[in-house]
């Protein structure tokens, strides 16, 4: 049986980059299978990895933190539909995924685009 990554370039390159971060294969299957999920009701959506995790500066306690950037309004249904699919999928994998959940709209206007936390994740944050 093939893997799912085998014929998609893309997560072939989240992967890579999981292990090129030392993430463990539970950590590199829970955010292939994240953003196969999200993808697939927003084609368009776009995922960024930050904190000690894309540092290279974890160590056993540390989360996973990932902004997830929807195209379009989230409303808060929306929101929750998130938090819980990622919920479930830490649950499946044993895994800690810390989720940012914003719009385009609202991730590059105020208050988020004047928090410190852009300037960090729009400069060290790693695109998946």
């Amino acid at each position: 049986m093939k893997k799912k990554t085998e014929s998609n370039p893309e997560l072939q390159m989240i992967e890579s980059l999981g292990l090129k971060l030392n993430l463990t294969k539970s950590e590199i299957d829970a955010l292939i299978h994240v953003i196969t999920e999200i993808r697939s009701t927003w084609l368009q959506t776009k995922f960024r990895l930050f904190g000690s995790k894309a540092r290279g500066t974890s160590d056993s306690e540390s989360d996973l933190d990932l902004l997830i950037e929807i195209p379009g309004k989230i409303t808060e249904s929306i929101r929750k539909d998130i938090i819980h699919l990622i919920f479930d999928i830490n649950l499946e994998y044993n895994t800690n995924i810390s989720a940012m959940i914003v719009s385009e709209a609202e991730w590059e206007s105020p208050p988020y685009s004047m928090l410190p936390i852009y300037s960090y994740i729009q400069e060290e944050g790693i695109s998946l």
